[in-house]
């Protein structure tokens, strides 16, 4: 008999922002990298959407999510994920992402 093992695909996280000025950060990002073969299939969303869960069972209060203004699949996660869009920023990172943030 043969099969195919399963393989991850990518993953999900959270960690603290670093900011762009050096300062220490309490704020918490939730982020997700997946392969391109794993893209457009409820992945991020699904496995995002169950970290939300654990971040709120853990006690955390808010989640940002910092997304590159040109990833429209990325930016669209975190529509699906009920995120309020603050918009363009450069407080995280060094660099400008479009910052998105969920109250749990």
């Amino acid at each position: 008999m043969t099969g195919i093992a399963p393989s991850p695909c990518g993953s999900v996280l959270l960690l603290t922002l670093p900011r762009s000025d050096g300062h220490e950060s309490e704020a918490v990002e939730i982020g997700w990298h997946l392969h391109p073969s794993a893209w457009g299939r409820g992945i991020a969303t699904e496995g995002a959407d169950a970290l939300v869960s654990r971040a709120r069972h853990a006690g955390l209060l808010r989640l940002h999510a910092v997304v590159r203004e040109a990833n429209v699949r990325s930016l669209a996660v975190c529509d699906r994920l009920g995120m309020a869009r603050l918009g363009v920023t450069d407080e995280w990172y060094g660099t400008e992402f479009v910052d998105h943030v969920l109250d749990l």
